[in-house]
């Protein structure tokens, strides 16, 4: 009978050390798992802080852009009612946006005179612009027609080809 009153009396199962040890591994997981979800947080802050500040910068030029031709739409038109005749009219184009500051006359073609420019968007890129301005703009019809309107780079890409991997002395091991 002694025997079986000590066996109820036992317990068995883990003791209060297995339990301290696993208590201590579950709060260890969850604070590494805080950490971890902090630091992807501070992350994906100051890249959208970046993101912001670009987007900030693409829409300023965009601006100064449209500004720049709201400027040359406001002389095209004035121009079109000094030279009513495609070829004079074509002629005072040339001449007006040869002397626009910034802006390139590319070519007269068959089509009208082809321009562009660029505006800074920040150290690495700039917005070009490339505009066509018709022999004849017919009535309500624009002075200009917008051709490509693109984010480029300010200088050329050159890509890295090294791959700093291992660099030794010593002789490479045949291999039989």
């Amino acid at each position: 009978m002694k025997e079986t009153e000590k066996n109820k009396n036992s317990t068995s199962g883990m003791g209060v050390g297995a339990t301290s040890i696993l208590m201590v591994f579950v709060i260890l997981c969850l604070v590494v798992f805080a950490m971890l979800s902090l630091v992807n947080a501070n992350a994906d802050k100051k890249l959208n802080d970046r993101l912001a500040t670009r987007i900030r910068a693409y829409y300023s030029a965009c601006d100064k852009a449209e500004t720049l031709l709201e400027d040359m739409d406001g002389r095209l038109e004035e121009l079109y009612r000094e030279n009513p005749e495609a070829d004079s009219y074509l002629q005072a184009c040339l001449a007006y946006l040869d002397g626009a500051g910034g802006v390139a006359a590319q070519e007269k073609d068959g089509s009208g005179v082809r321009f562009s420019f660029s505006v800074i968007i920040n150290d690495e890129q700039h917005l070009s612009v490339v505009a066509l301005v018709p022999k004849s703009p017919g009535v309500g019809e624009p002075y200009y027609t917008i051709k490509t309107w693109q984010t480029m780079a300010r200088q050329a890409w050159e890509p890295d080809e090294k791959l700093p991997v291992f660099e030794s002395d010593l002789p490479l091991p045949l291999m039989e």
